[in-house]
């Protein structure tokens, strides 16, 4: 779970970013992340002042939109099982028909990159590494 911290400055852009509603707080006043958080991330991406830490007391650095992390599908891993689709909470993948693999009902594709948070829930739950999240590609040297 995600802390907001007392540089908070009550800007709502944490809130108002969080897919699952986990933040409240007033306008100037500190907010607070509840129970109910996913462990996304995103509202230390947009949080100005740097005033998101995660569980470990990390603090989540503020980052443009541009440089999110976004999924990569490797097709040729994926099975079409639908779970990425079902995880995601801002709907940006979908499992569509592909003729290109023979005996596989879909492959996942990334068709709403512009409402991406970059929570990385759809490469956590891919149990075959189609979804690779971007900034972990290059991490590995590969994009």
């Amino acid at each position: 779970m995600f802390f907001i911290s007392d540089k908070c400055i009550g800007c709502t852009a944490c809130l108002r970013i969080c897919p699952v509603e986990a933040i409240a707080g007033e306008r100037s006043i500190i907010h607070i992340i509840d129970s109910t958080c996913i462990d996304c991330g995103a509202c230390g991406r947009v949080c100005p002042v740097d005033a998101i830490e995660d569980q470990y007391g990390v603090l989540q650095p503020h980052m443009k939109r541009g440089e999110w992390p976004k999924p990569v599908i490797v097709a040729e891993n994926c099975t079409g099982c639908n779970y990425c689709v079902d995880v995601c909470p801002e709907k940006c993948l979908d499992v569509l028909p592909n003729a290109e693999f023979p005996g596989v009902i879909g492959i996942a594709e990334f068709v709403n990159p512009k409402t991406c948070i970059g929570c990385r829930l759809c490469e956590d739950v891919c149990a075959k590494n189609a979804i690779i999240m971007s900034d972990t590609l290059a991490v590995r040297g590969v994009a």
